[in-house]
């Protein structure tokens, strides 16, 4: 590539970072795929009443708990309220009242599951205890006591109970207890951000008080890789996730670019400008003992591990538009995955390695779609909302979550595997750029 082009590109990445969206090198086109809607779900109604607290105590604000089990239940996409939920905290009373429960009476309010609970907190310490009931048989399914929880620590205490609800009564781990990564100017600059899988306790871990972009996660889900402006060049830097500690990955000319992780061989692969072109390359996590991947006069950027590490899922015009592509590890045995649409881009490799959701342009505007790893069987999730970009998988392989500027500005939002359940998480400002980690313990 010309470095005529090549400082072209880095001037529209400026110009489409300011503007906080949108982050592809390639020219954008127009075109109706005709895919297939995804189809609805069935969910289940779980009733779960205001927690007990072990004796009368102000440091927990009533009815906590069972909201933030609540959300997290309604996130996962297999549970419902019911309908009238001060009949449920009316029950309670009366449950720990006569000294049982009246499972006839949860059936009348449509529950098909019933958490009942008791806490108790203090300056020091917090716990709970819980037991889970199948409302249509009267038989508890399980009952678990949560302790060592820190008093401020009751969202992640929340959090735990959901998942082990999920993993009971669905047999899948959940991702209540999950992080999300994400860039948003809400500080004045344009930092990496973390938030609960629910969208709680946002805050930002860099303080660059520059640009910031496309965040991974890293090893061990404990550290943040992203590209920073600090130093006025697209350059590579990595973050410990509690902000002690950030470094220099990859200081080369012209971009550094596009992150991904892989835990099973401990490289990132990346975006790299310094040849002149664009072109894919992998090293470890301080940029050390990189191997060029990609040999080609297009732009190839974007680059996606397989869960297992063997592959690469990235975006190349070689072919005359932008197009996704998988390679081995190695960079050979290269193919080219989808064979329908003119601009697809930003594929990312589903947990169980079977799928990969991507961004394609549309009736005119950017959505998120799903195939299979062979390019068949699409499937479009996201329509007629504003531009829909940037997924990125949740660890269970049930979730996704993308950037969208369906309400004006681009903002981060979750949703099913199928579509359903599209849930705005952050309001402020814009975020965009957002990375689900894998689990975290």
């Amino acid at each position: 590539m010309k470095l005529y082009r090549l400082l072209f590109i880095v001037f529209v990445f400026l110009i489409v970072e300011g503007i906080g969206f949108s982050q592809s090198p390639f020219a954008t086109e127009t075109v109706d795929l005709g895919t297939v809607t995804p189809g609805g779900r069935e969910l289940t109604v779980i009733a779960i009443p205001d927690f007990n607290p072990a004796k009368s105590s102000s440091l927990l604000k009533e009815g906590v708990l069972s909201e933030i089990v609540y959300r997290d239940l309604e996130l996962s996409g297999y549970f419902l309220k019911p309908k009238n939920l001060q009949i449920v905290k009316e029950n309670n009373l009366r449950d720990k009242k006569a000294g049982k429960v009246d499972f006839m009476e949860w059936r009348r309010l449509g529950a098909s599951f019933l958490l009942l609970g008791d806490y108790f907190i203090n300056e020091s310490s917090l716990w709970t205890e819980v037991h889970l009931f199948d409302v249509g048989t009267g038989k508890k399914i399980f009952g678990k006591k949560f302790e060592n929880f820190k008093p401020n620590q009751f969202r992640i205490l929340g959090h735990k109970i959901s998942d082990e609800i999920i993993h009971y009564i669905t047999g899948i781990n959940g991702v209540a207890n999950t992080k999300i990564a994400f860039v948003s100017n809400r500080a004045g600059h344009k930092e990496v951000w973390i938030m609960d899988a629910d969208g709680y306790n946002q805050h930002s871990i860099t303080n660059d008080k520059s640009i910031t972009a496309v965040p991974c996660w890293g090893k061990n889900a404990t550290e943040i890789y992203y590209t920073s402006y600090k130093e006025y060049n697209p350059d590579l830097c990595g973050v410990f996730l509690d902000g002690s500690k950030s470094w220099f990955i990859t200081k080369f000319s012209g971009l550094n670019f596009a992150p991904s992780w892989s835990e099973k061989t401990q490289r990132l692969a990346v975006t790299l400008g310094k040849d002149g072109n664009s072109e894919i390359y992998t090293m470890d996590r301080n940029g050390k003992s990189s191997k060029r991947l990609t040999y080609n006069k297009s732009i190839d950027s974007s680059p996606c591990w397989s869960p297992e590490g063997n592959e690469i899922v990235f975006t190349s015009d070689r072919s005359g538009e932008p197009q996704l592509f998988i390679m081995n590890s190695e960079g050979f045995n290269v193919r080219r995955v989808t064979l329908q649409g003119r601009y697809n881009d930003a594929g990312v490799w589903s947990p169980k390695g079977d799928k990969i959701a991507f961004q394609g342009r549309s009736s005119g505007f950017f959505n998120i779609f799903l195939m299979n790893v062979d390019g068949t069987d699409w499937v479009q999730l996201t329509y007629n909302q504003g531009n829909n970009e940037d997924p990125s998988w949740s660890p269970d392989g049930q979730h996704l979550v993308f950037s969208s500027d369906r309400n004006g500005k681009p903002q981060i939002f979750v949703m099913h595997i199928d579509g359903s359940g599209q849930t705005q998480l952050t309001f402020k400002e814009i975020s965009h750029s957002s990375a689900w980690s894998p689990y975290l313990d």
